[in-house]
């Protein structure tokens, strides 16, 4: 019979970690206390040179990978877009050229 997964309860997280490219493309991550200290410090990047990549909660003594969804509702469309997001890599040359050409 196979074995239920617990289920992971963000509530439950003591921390929170931002990976981030900045304007330099230098890879950084910043550790936080609470997820409303971490989605301010998020909101007030955006009129820099800033690219998120991956957020963390830390639950029960281990880093887990999470995104934040617009809706609480996720139609099938979406499911795919939410699969690769978890599933790609970023790599990004140089931010500041991309940022440019547009």
């Amino acid at each position: 019979m196979k074995k239920f997964k617990k289920r992971i309860n963000i509530d439950n997280a003591t921390a929170f970690k931002l990976e981030y490219l900045d304007g330099k493309n230098v890879l950084k991550e910043k550790e936080f206390t609470t997820y409303k200290a971490m989605d301010q410090f998020h909101s007030r990047q955006k009129a820099y040179l800033y690219l998120e990549l991956h957020r963390y909660a830390f639950v029960n003594e281990r880093w887990h990978r999470f995104i934040k969804l617009t809706s609480q509702f996720v139609f099938a469309q979406e499911i795919e877009f939410i699969n690769k997001i978890f599933n790609e890599n970023v790599e990004v040359e140089n931010p500041q050229i991309l940022k440019n050409e547009e």
